[in-house]
């Protein structure tokens, strides 16, 4: 799974990096929920770019707490499953930034992706869902920094979003 967070970093930058590059071809609405759209800046550009970065970053230091306790190779599977659903979520919403008739497609198929994965962690991992599973899982203070450093981007990342929310 290392190998494969190591390439979710790269991926994650080249996407920032072609995000940037090609910029004035993002059409001048962006949409920032359902419905609606604000007019096309830096921040709303790479928002949603963020958002991954940051859930990819909390799974990681996730992962690697459940991995000191249990070391199942069924969940280093299923991890590696969900870093590479996160990794082709980064890569679809990119591309739908880009291409609006894409936005709708790739709707489907990420519902579809959440859908297949929580059906197999239900049917597989069933212990992921009580609490026995987690008593022993802990968090190093520096991993409690980070995450609330990730929380605190978070916010502040949607903070344009929900003044965007409330002005229409």
């Amino acid at each position: 799974m290392r190998k494969l967070a190591a390439g979710a970093g790269v991926l994650s930058m080249t996407l920032l990096i072609i995000n940037l590059s090609f910029y004035n071809h993002i059409p001048q609405d962006i949409p920032v929920l359902r419905g609606i759209v604000a007019d096309k800046t830096l921040l709303l550009s790479i928002r949603v770019l963020i958002i991954n970065m940051l859930t990819l970053a909390a799974f990681l230091i996730l992962a690697n707490s459940i991995h000191r306790v249990q070391q199942e190779a069924g969940l280093n599977i299923y991890g590696a499953w969900i870093l590479g659903f996160i990794m082709v979520k980064m890569t679809f919403e990119c591309i739908g930034l880009f291409y609006e008739r894409f936005l709708v497609f790739q709707m489907y198929l990420l519902l579809a992706g959440i859908v297949f994965l929580l059906a197999y962690g239900l049917i597989r991992h069933r212990n992921l869902f009580r609490k026995e599973f987690w008593e022993p899982v802990r968090f190093y203070a520096s991993e409690k920094f980070i995450l609330a450093i990730l929380l605190i981007t978070y916010i502040a990342v949607n903070i344009p979003v929900v003044s965007i929310v409330f002005s229409h």
